[in-house]
């Protein structure tokens, strides 16, 4: 812990000196110092998305076979899902996902991702056949995938599309958000009270809802209660300085870049991460817990002695930390105020 610690304040002292000798170089040098930090972290980026994502369609991981799986299973619940699906759509994307099924029972065994692909495949088999096409092999294929799932597993009901009314939606999305999101504040004064550990969890479980490309869901959350840890944790963050070490928990939200498959997608990590990281910051709100988000904006030497200190794979992109805790009687917010409706929302 005390080398942790030390390289953190080894850093921010080398940050502060490098900023304050930068001040100092004449400008024609400073523009090439600046052009080099700028290289050294686009090449960072550029080596983590080429070597973690799938970009090389080498999908050669456990992550990487279930993401890749996902995707192709939710090509098929988003056909289903459609007012009036093709019969017999996709013929490719089935042989395709039970092509990779076969591979993935063979090195893994058939775990909830792969059996949630099986259901998906069964429900566009049964589509076909309630509309006179009868796919024989194909219905083969399902059953001897289906023989070789362990007895105790059960994914039941999970996979291809589920009925439900426009009333069910309205009835359960009918709250007054207006003043839920107008009474969320950044909070840097917590009560002493620590946050159990099911209050987080009951967070996360809510957050997980938010949406994510091809329902890949790449987010992470790692939690950091005791005291050591998130010491350690906080030193690597300038901004919860006054304030951070009031928080009964530190968490920290990644988003895995074996997720990806192409270049395309080569900010979908920072997409989804954030989308999952307000879900998070909203679902802690409704539950009576204040939240401070605190930015992850540091340059790549940081990011890896950060990722080293407290064991976070390097295919794991840090989107942010956030403190938590229990709110106060009384305290002080910062307004914050927002810009005015004109200067954000253009209607063309």
């Amino acid at each position: 812990m005390l080398n942790s610690q030390f390289n953190a304040v080894f850093m921010t002292k080398k940050s502060m000196i490098l900023s304050f000798a930068k001040k100092l170089l004449p400008p024609a040098i400073k523009r090439k110092w600046l052009t080099a930090k700028l290289k050294a972290n686009f090449n960072y980026d550029l080596r983590r998305f080429s070597k973690f994502s799938g970009v090389s369609r080498q999908i050669n991981t456990q992550t990487k076979l279930q993401a890749y799986i996902t995707k192709e299973y939710h090509r098929i619940e988003k056909r289903l899902a459609f007012k009036e699906p093709r019969v017999g759509f996709a013929p490719d994307v089935i042989q395709n996902l039970l092509i990779k099924l076969y591979e993935y029972e063979k090195k893994y065994g058939l775990d909830e991702t792969a059996q949630i692909a099986l259901n998906s495949i069964f429900s566009y088999y049964q589509f076909n056949l309630d509309n006179g096409l009868e796919d024989k092999q194909l219905h083969q294929q399902i059953v001897e995938l289906r023989n070789k799932i362990p007895g105790s597993e059960n994914t039941a009901g999970k996979g291809g599309v589920i009925n439900i009314s426009k009333n069910n939606i309205l009835k359960a999305a009918k709250l007054d958000l207006k003043d839920f999101f107008e009474s969320r504040y950044s909070i840097r004064d917590f009560a002493a009270d620590e946050v159990h550990i099911s209050l987080i969890e009951d967070a996360v479980k809510m957050a997980q809802k938010t949406p994510s490309v091809c329902n890949r869901q790449s987010s992470k959350v790692y939690v950091f209660s005791k005291e050591e840890d998130k010491k350690k944790v906080l030193s690597y963050q300038n901004g919860n300085r006054g304030f951070g070490d009031k928080a009964s928990n530190v968490l920290v939200v990644t988003s895995n870049l074996e997720h990806f498959f192409s270049i395309s997608e080569r900010n979908q990590c920072w997409i989804d991460g954030g989308m999952f990281s307000m879900s998070l910051i909203y679902a802690l709100h409704s539950l009576g817990l204040g939240s401070c988000c605190l930015n992850w904006s540091v340059e790549y030497e940081v990011d890896c002695a950060f990722k080293n200190a407290v064991d976070i794979d390097d295919s794991e992109s840090i989107i942010m930390m956030i403190a938590v805790g229990h709110l106060p009687e009384n305290l002080k917010v910062a307004q914050s105020n927002r810009k005015n409706i004109r200067e954000v929302l253009f209607i063309r």
